[in-house]
C-alpha cells in the first residue's frame, strides 16, 4: 500500500504500531520479492541454454498448444512445468502465511478499538500498481502483500495450466499416432437409410457381454458402437505396460516413480478417450444427416433415440477426459511440492525424456524413419487436456 498514510497507520495506538505484525511485514515482502526474483532468474537461465530462446519463442505463438515438440524442446517444457509448479507452490504458501497474519492483525486492531471504545472503521486495501481494488479486504500491514502475492499466484496458475495443456496435447498426439492400437473394424449393424438396411430384419447382434440386440433397431447400432470402443479402450493398460517396459527410466524415489506412472496412465487414457470421442462425433455427424431424410415416423424416432445414445456416450467421455486431466495436473503439482519441500532429493527430468516413455518411444521410432525437416504442429486436442477453464472452475475441480 503506497501514497498517503493509511487508515491503519492513522488509527493504531502506539502499542499496536510497534507490534510484531508491523515488524514482520517487511520480512514477508522481502520473501515474496525473493521468490519472484529467483523464479525469473531460473526461467532466464533456461532461456539461455542452447535452443532455449527458440523454445521460449514458441510459448507466445498461436500454435503453442499443438506443437510437435522436438525431444530437446519437450525436455525444456517439462522443466518449465516444474519451475512454474514450484513457483506456484511457494506463492500459495506465502499467500496462506500473509492471510493468516492479516487476519491476526485485524483481530488485534478490533480488540484494541474495543478496549479504547473507538468506533470501528473499515479501510479497503488498494493495489495502485495493479490498478484495481480488492473488495472486502480490510487494510493491515499485510494487505498489500496479499494483493501482490495473489496477483503473482493467479498469473503463475494460468501459465502452469497453459504449459500442461501443451504437454498433454503433445503426448496425446504422439500416443494416438504411434502407440495406441488401431480402432478395430466396428462391424456395427446398418443404420436406417444405409444401402441394404432392412427394417423388418430379425437378425440379432450381441454386445461383448453377450446381451442380445435386434440389429434393425437403430439404438442397437449406437450401443454396439459404444461397446466396441469401450473394448478398444480396455487395451490401453497393456499398451502402457509395454511402453513403460521399453522406454521408461523410473527414478529411484518410489513416490516420484508412482507419480510418473500415474501421469503416463492418465495421458494414455486421455488420448484413447480423445480418439473414441471423435469416432462418436463422426458417427453423430453421419447418422444425423441420414436421419433428416427419414420419412417413416417409427424409424425416425428410433434414429433420434440412437443419436441421443451417442450424445450421452460423448458426454461420458468428456467427463472421463476431465477426470484424467485433473489427475495429470495434480500429479505434477505433487512433484513440484515434493521438490520444494525436499530440495536435497528433488527430481529433475533427464534429457532423454525417460520420465515420459511415450515421448521417448515416439522419438526413437521417428528417428528410425528419418528426422523431420521442420518444426511441425499437431491438431491440438483442445477438448482433451484440461481445456481452458475459468479460475473458479480450476479451484473447484482441483486441476490446479
Amino acid at each position: 500500500v503506497s501514497g498517503k498514510p493509511s487508515t491503519w497507520q492513522e488509527d493504531q495506538a502506539p502499542q499496536v504500531r510497534s507490534s510484531r505484525f508491523t515488524s514482520m511485514a517487511p520480512s514477508l515482502r522481502s520473501k515474496l520479492r525473493s521468490v519472484v526474483t529467483d523464479h525469473l532468474a531460473a526461467v532466464e537461465q533456461l532461456k539461455a541454454e542452447p535452443g532455449g530462446d527458440e523454445f521460449m519463442g514458441l510459448i507466445g505463438s498461436d500454435k503453442f498448444i499443438g506443437t510437435a515438440f522436438r525431444p530437446a524442446q519437450y525436455h525444456m517444457l517439462t522443466r518449465l512445468i516444474l519451475l512454474k509448479g514450484e513457483y506456484l507452490h511457494r506463492l500459495e504458501a506465502l499467500f496462506e502465511v500473509a492471510s493468516g497474519l492479516h487476519k491476526a492483525a485485524l483481530e488485534q486492531r478490533t480488540q484494541a478499538r474495543r478496549t479504547s471504545g473507538a468506533l470501528p472503521k473499515v479501510a479497503t486495501a488498494r493495489s495502485r500498481d495493479a490498478g484495481y481494488d480488492i473488495i472486502g479486504i480490510d487494510e493491515s500491514p499485510f494487505s498489500g502483500i496479499i494483493i501482490e502475492t495473489a496477483t503473482a499466484r493467479d498469473t503463475a496458475r494460468q501459465e502452469f495450466q497453459l504449459f500442461l495443456q501443451a504437454d498433454t496435447a503433445c503426448r496425446c498426439a504422439d500416443i494416438a499416432r504411434v502407440h495406441l492400437p488401431p480402432v478395430p473394424d466396428l462391424g456395427i449393424p446398418l443404420f436406417p437409410t444405409e444401402e441394404g438396411y432392412d427394417p423388418d430384419s430379425q437378425e440379432v447382434v450381441y454386445t461383448s457381454s453377450g446381451i442380445a440386440l435386434r440389429a434393425a433397431d437403430p439404438v442397437s447400432v449406437a450401443i454396439i458402437l459404444r461397446d466396441t470402443l469401450l473394448q478398444w479402450q480396455a487395451q490401453v493398460e497393456s499398451v502402457i505396460s509395454d511402453v513403460e517396459a521399453k522406454w521408461w527410466d523410473p527414478p529411484s524415489d518410489p513416490d516420484e516413480a508412482r507419480r510418473q506412472h500415474e501421469r503416463t496412465t492418465a495421458v494414455f487414457k486421455i488420448s484413447a478417450t480423445y480418439v473414441s470421442w471423435h469416432v462418436l462425433a463422426d458417427a453423430m455427424n453421419y447418422w444425423g444427416h441420414a436421419t433428416i431424410h427419414l420419412t417413416d415416423p417409427a424409424l425416425k424416432a428410433g434414429a433420434l433415440s440412437a443419436l441421443k445414445h451417442v450424445a450421452s456416450a460423448q458426454d461420458e467421455i468428456l467427463l472421463l477426459k476431465r477426470e484424467y486431466a485433473q489427475a495429470y495436473s495434480a500429479s505434477y503439482r505433487q512433484t513440484a511440492k515434493a521438490n520444494v519441500r525436499n530440495p536435497q532429493n528433488r527430481w529433475d527430468p533427464l534429457p532423454d525424456n525417460g520420465h515420459a516413455p511415450d515421448v521417448r518411444g515416439a522419438a526413437e521410432l521417428d528417428a528410425q524413419e528419418g528426422p523431420a525437416d521442420t518444426q511441425t504442429t499437431k491438431e491440438p486436442p483442445a477438448d482433451v487436456a484440461a481445456v481452458q477453464k475459468t479460475h473458479e472452475e480450476q479451484e473447484t475441480d482441483g486441476s490446479v
